[in-house]
């Protein structure tokens, strides 16, 4: 039997402000924003050292449609250092980023899959050119 490793997140939220509890803590404010890098970056560590087959991120990436360059590029980094292994990342839209806030954003390195927002669609994930699985998304 042909297994098939992924790992699966949502609601990263990158570079929230977390505006609620900064208020109530501003001395947190910073280390909190950056807890969220360190999140999604363990994800990754993760992804590498398991050597899984496709990173599932379903939704919720960034915490508004207007995010910062910042935030995009470490998540691009992240995304980069999987497709520099040949593993592919899926992305499916959240409230928190609507489809329409993708139209402006940076390229994303090969392998990556964002999906339209509009529709359901599928894709391959493979491994010596055989489909292990369909990724479905909207």
């Amino acid at each position: 039997m042909t297994t098939f490793r992924f790992i699966h997140c949502s609601d990263l939220h990158i570079d929230s402000p977390f505006k609620g509890l900064a208020s109530q803590v501003p001395s947190l404010t910073g280390r909190l924003r950056e807890s969220t890098f360190q999140a999604f970056y363990k994800i990754v560590k993760l992804a590498l050292e398991e050597k899984v087959d496709a990173v599932l991120i379903a939704g919720d990436i960034f915490d508004g449609a207007d995010r910062s360059l910042q935030a995009q590029l470490k998540f691009r980094r992240g995304l980069l250092e999987l497709s520099q292994v040949g593993i592919p990342s899926f992305i499916a839209h959240g409230n928190h980023d609507p489809s329409n806030s993708w139209a402006h954003t940076l390229e994303w390195p090969e392998g990556t899959t964002i999906f339209p927002g509009n529709k359901v669609e599928r894709f391959p994930v493979t491994r010596d050119g055989k489909t292990l699985a369909w990724i479905y998304g909207i």
